[in-house]
């Protein structure tokens, strides 16, 4: 699934109400922080730094900027690519989400080799949750943290040339939020071989029910 969809203020891209067979989406909106190039096109090479030698992703076998896709039927907006960057590397930023109970955080992620930490949730008791978060290798291919490809490019990109043949996978990530409680921001662990693309919130069927919800 593939849509445009235009900027808007706030965090929030697109709600995508629940039905009695459908959980809720939260797509949320994560252009503010972008801080890093991860792909790049053949005409600008030496733009990617996914890694410290320059490698990047071909941005030409990857969604277009300020789509809505859907990926394992979790729908995401990719990023509004610019020349600052089109993801978050993750160095302690705070990610406001609207206030709600949520039972799963999805990313688009990658990672330099593959990296293990704590992302925290904020709640509007005061508390937060300390939740393990691992991202496997983009250049291995290989989930080490049960998640699921979420792209796989057929080349990678080097400051200087293409090398063809060498694929580069991205990372469909959960992470479960068992507390009963209402979330106010996401912080994620300063990690910098850790990306992030995109950040969806799901919120269950029966947890919409139990809190007096009409599906």
């Amino acid at each position: 699934m593939s849509s445009q969809v235009s900027s808007a203020p706030g965090r929030v891209v697109r709600r995508l109400p629940a039905t009695t067979t459908r959980p809720e989406f939260c797509l949320i909106n994560i252009d503010d922080l972008l801080n890093n190039r991860a792909t790049s096109g053949v005409d600008e090479l030496t733009a990617g730094r996914v890694n410290a030698w320059g490698n990047s992703f071909p941005a030409e076998e990857l969604p277009a900027p300020r789509t809505v896709i859907e990926v394992a039927g979790i729908p995401f907006v990719w990023p509004d690519a610019g020349a600052d960057g089109d993801n978050v590397r993750a160095e302690g930023q705070v990610i406001d989400v609207p206030p709600g109970r949520y039972d799963w955080i999805y990313l688009l992620a990658a990672s330099e080799r593959r990296s293990e930490d704590v992302l925290w949730v904020h709640y509007d008791d005061g508390y937060a949750d300390p939740l393990r978060v691992g991202v496997s290798d983009f250049l291995d291919g290989t989930p080490a943290f049960g998640e699921e490809p979420a792209f796989r490019t057929a080349r990678m990109h080097y400051p200087h040339h293409v090398q063809q043949g060498l694929p580069t996978t991205m990372w469909l990530s959960r992470i479960g939020m068992p507390r009963r409680g209402t979330a106010q921001a996401l912080r994620l662990p300063r990690l910098v071989a850790l990306h992030v693309f995109a950040v969806t919130l799901v919120t269950g069927v029966d947890v919409r029910l139990a809190d007096g919800a009409t599906a």
